[in-house]
């Protein structure tokens, strides 16, 4: 069977089985406001380096925060959740079901026509003649101009086509998974940012208070501080509820609604791939499934007007049997050979529709080429933006704000009266909305990373892959 017309039906649980395989705990980002950390990147093949963790701020136990994940459940990693989605996500078993159909149609193409056995009398009690002539006859439509070999033809391509577009479901899907990963990823690390924030605000207010107590300070300063602990639990409520959100979208997408909640391996610090926009859009253009499912509708469009134009070419009908002739008593032949004869029908109408198809085939070509060039030309610029704004935010402005927060809070401390209450806390929300919008900005990062590695259909998002891609077939 040629290469092209073969499919990766039978091959779904060899493609795509479950990794899940343990791996050791990690731990989590434990941040402090004061301790920002730089960026790094890699290029596109890095080895993945183990997470740090900071350990230089703890924070106290607060009865109101969920309780701690047992040290038994192993961390999800995104590729042991993609591999579950590829198994159990009914969009992908939809998408071989549509192979299946098209090889079912491929088959069908290739079938020769029945023929058919018919039994024929003649002169039936005429009175010289009681049993008259009795015979069968066998019709057969001899089909002619390769019809049959051209149909088979453009329903291969079809097969192609289809197994291109399940590839293209395949990377919907993994896709789908790696944003709901990195989203939850980002929700939790806004919880733990929150959390800090909520810590720093309880320990500001008893700092307030003890200075209302010993006369330096003014009730005004408790108010406020007793407002900020608010703001700062509000937020914490908020986290909470969006972590939880993003752990049953992140569910969903795996297509595992009571998926047991674990901690997740991968971390927002951890090198994002470094891409250059000429490498990845020429790797796109190649190895897209889209383009690739548009060439191979081109093919069968070629191949569909093959078919109508030799339409007008007639079979041959072909009948012929065995008869008797009783008043004879002698055996004797019949056969017939005939035509229909294109005078008036000789498939104009669909010869014209092959033709427009086909020209609109071509044109999808070049216009699934701008799609997948616009789709990346977008995700790149948002990749870039936020590579260099969190680059900005972890070198010069968290720090910058941090130490601004530091001399303040000394100088508050120390009595220096240009340092008031209201320039601590303006200090101090200045470090809390540059350390939520480096979380912000990460999560962006990662996501664009994402988007990068679907348009380019990515195994991994650390790997570029090879181009040139072959398509997918089974033995």
């Amino acid at each position: 069977m040629p290469r092209l017309i073969r499919t990766w039906a039978f091959r779904i649980p060899a493609l795509f089985p479950l990794a899940m395989l343990p791996l050791a705990c990690q731990t989590t980002w434990t941040d402090h406001l004061y301790a920002p950390q730089p960026l790094e990147t890699a290029r596109l093949q890095p080895a993945q380096p183990a997470r740090q963790a900071n350990a230089d701020f703890v924070l106290v136990e607060d009865q109101s925060l969920p309780a701690p994940r047992p040290e038994a459940a192993q961390p999800y990693t995104l590729e042991q959740l993609t591999a579950l989605a590829e198994q159990m996500h009914p969009d992908l078993t939809g998408a071989f079901a549509q192979v299946e159909a098209a090889r079912g149609e491929f088959i069908q193409q290739g079938l020769y026509p029945n023929p058919s056995v018919s039994y024929q009398g003649q002169e039936i009690n005429n009175p010289d003649n009681r049993l008259g002539f009795q015979g069968t006859w066998i019709t057969q439509e001899i089909v002619t101009a390769g019809k049959l070999r051209l149909a088979q033809t453009a329903a291969a391509h079809g097969i192609t086509v289809a197994t291109w577009q399940a590839v293209t479901t395949r990377y919907e899907i993994i896709t789908q998974v790696r944003m709901a990963y990195y989203d939850l990823l980002e929700a939790e690390r806004e919880l733990e940012v929150n959390q800090t924030i909520l810590q720093i605000s309880k320990e500001v207010l008893e700092r307030a208070k003890a200075a209302e107590r010993a006369g330096v300070g003014g009730r005004a300063d408790v108010i406020r501080s007793e407002a900020e602990v608010y703001r700062a639990q509000a937020a914490v409520d908020a986290s909470r509820q969006r972590v939880d959100a993003a752990w049953k979208l992140l569910a969903l997408a795996v297509a595992q609604p009571e998926l047991p909640r674990r901690p997740l391996a991968a971390s927002l610090d951890d090198p994002v791939p470094h891409y250059e926009y000429n490498t990845v859009l020429a790797t796109a253009l190649i190895n897209s499934s889209l383009v690739q499912a548009a060439q191979a509708d081109v093919l069968r469009r070629e191949s569909a007007l093959a078919r109508a134009q030799v339409e007008p070419i007639p079979n041959i009908q072909v009948q012929g049997g065995p008869t008797y002739d009783f008043p004879n008593r002698s055996p004797e032949a019949n056969l017939q050979i005939g035509v229909n004869l294109p005078l008036f029908d000789r498939n104009q109408g669909n010869i014209l529709a092959a033709r427009a198809q086909l020209v609109a085939a071509q044109q999808r070509v070049r216009s699934t080429e701008l799609e997948v060039g616009t789709r990346l030309t977008q995700a790149w610029q948002r990749y870039q933006v936020a590579l260099e704004q969190v680059e900005t935010y972890k070198q010069e402005i968290v720090p910058r704000a941090a130490e601004y927060l530091r001399l303040v809070q000394a100088g508050y401390a120390a009595g220096d009266p240009k340092f008031d209450y209201d320039i601590v806390l303006l200090a101090q929300q200045n470090l809390i909305e540059a350390k939520r919008e480096l979380v912000r900005l990460q999560g962006e990062l990662w996501k664009a990373v994402v988007e990068i590695a679907g348009v380019v259909q990515q195994e991994k998002l650390t790997d570029l892959p090879p181009r040139d891609k072959p398509p997918p077939d089974r033995p």
